[in-house]
């Protein structure tokens, strides 16, 4: 005997209960489309961003965040008044298994005064540059890393940044690119040129 279609006007409000769909999916899960002429299936919603410990700059010449998990596609950095004392600002480095990379950066960054004058810009191949600034300056900002190609472990990172210090405001900007030798674990925020930190707090999160 042929089954009968079952149509939207063949079913009667409330005749397919809970129950029908006791077997499909778990807790937490949604159903969401697979692609193509696939069937859909129930997968866990992205949890988002992970933070990790805030860690303060009040002193030392570097803070490194560890046991960044597998997988890992956006890492944002920020920064809360740091001040990195004297020398030439803050940069990021990035690092795998093996440790952190200090050499085969492409950055750049630019900073301009309230007038919107380029002040200063510098370039580094020993890490993503995200500030050039004097001593005793206050850095807000957001550093961005985000994965290129899981294959060659590329990652592209730009920045914007406040810059507030006695007799001026300024903002600074800029970005660049760094090929890692294995997948990313690690970021390291230090300071560029000899500098010390001295005040302010920096955490990340990432997904």
């Amino acid at each position: 005997m042929a089954l009968s279609k079952i149509t939207t006007e063949s079913l009667l409000d409330g005749e397919i209960t809970l129950a029908k769909f006791a077997n499909l999916g778990s807790d937490g899960q949604v159903l969401t489309s697979t692609g193509g002429s696939s069937p859909p299936a129930f997968e866990a919603i992205s949890a988002g961003f992970t933070m990790a410990s805030e860690q303060a700059t009040t002193s030392g010449t570097g803070v490194t965040f560890g046991s960044i998990p597998a997988g890992t596609k956006q890492i944002i950095v920020m920064l809360e008044g740091v001040v990195s004392g004297s020398g030439d600002g803050i940069g990021v480095q990035l690092g795998d298994s093996g440790g952190i990379e200090t050499s085969g950066y492409i950055s750049t960054a630019m900073h301009f005064d309230d007038n919107s004058n380029i002040v200063a810009a510098y370039s580094s191949t020993a890490g993503f540059f995200a500030s050039v600034n004097d001593a005793n300056d206050k850095l807000w900002g957001h550093i961005t890393l985000t994965l290129l190609d899981a294959g060659t472990y590329s990652w592209i990172e730009s920045h914007t940044m406040g810059i507030s210090e006695q007799d001026e405001d300024r903002g600074g900007f800029g970005g660049g690119g760094k090929s890692l030798s294995g997948e990313l674990t690690q970021v390291k925020v230090m300071g560029v040129g000899g500098a010390t930190f001295s005040a302010g707090s920096v955490n990340i999160m990432y997904q």
